[in-house]
């Protein structure tokens, strides 16, 4: 290995090293839960506030709570109550679907590095 090798290596170790580290300072912009009634937008809660909100579904009012920088569906109607069974969820992957009151609950991030793919 020639010594002009050794110093491109160097260099591009360095320069790697030098671009990870705006990484560890880049603050999260915040995350917003976007409700949505048969494909219209109802609601967007913050994610940082905790409340309980609640909207009308198809087949009637749909509980929503945020606690602790995750939201879940509390109470609606529907036959099975699958949405209100759903862990509460601050993933933008995993959304909340309630079919029988066409109500879906999507998480958005603020900031533009946010997960697009999860892979189980």
């Amino acid at each position: 290995m020639k010594k002009a090798d050794k110093i491109l290596i160097s260099f591009l170790l360095v320069l790697s090293l030098a671009l990870l580290i705006p990484l560890f300072w880049m603050q999260d912009t915040g995350s917003f839960a976007v409700v949505k009634v048969r494909n219209e937008e109802k609601l967007r809660l913050d994610l940082s506030q905790d409340g309980e909100y609640e909207v009308q579904g198809t087949l009637g009012p749909v509980h929503i709570v945020v606690s602790g920088g995750k939201v879940e569906v509390t109470q609606e109607n529907s036959p099975l109550h699958y949405c209100s069974k759903q862990a509460p969820t601050d993933n933008g992957v995993v959304p909340i679907v309630c079919l029988p009151n066409e109500t879906v609950i999507t998480i958005e991030n603020g900031g533009e590095n946010s997960e697009d793919t999860m892979i189980q």
